[in-house]
């Protein structure tokens, strides 16, 4: 890292820094967060997860698609309904250990 001046810093280029970067940007989002949170008791249609979360349908769908662009959820049809599930277990495990993290800082300052 090279210091410009006290307010400006350049970085070397890091496709993975980058990667991690938009990634916790995707997770750093109240709704898909409620979304990721639906999704870890199984698999479900936006009607369900409307249900769980008390979010709109047009809401739900449009973060369903941001979430199954980057490869956090998973897709399966069924007839006309599609379910949606977290696409693999990295994905629940980042999401328990954030609540994990959470809970025990609750216990820490009790």
């Amino acid at each position: 890292m090279m210091v410009l001046s006290y307010d400006v810093t350049i970085m070397k280029p890091n496709t993975k820094l980058d990667e991690l970067t938009s990634f916790y940007k995707l997770l750093a989002n109240e709704s898909r967060l409620a979304i990721l949170l639906a999704l870890r008791d199984g698999e479900d249609n936006v009607a369900g997860i409307c249900g769980q979360t008390g979010l709109s349908q047009t809401l739900v769908s449009h973060q369903l698609a941001a979430l199954h662009h980057s490869d956090v959820v998973r897709s399966r049809k069924d007839g006309r309904r599609t379910f949606y599930a977290l696409a693999d277990k990295h994905i629940d495990i980042i999401v328990g250990f954030a609540l994990d993290h959470l809970a025990e800082k609750e216990v820490h300052h009790e």
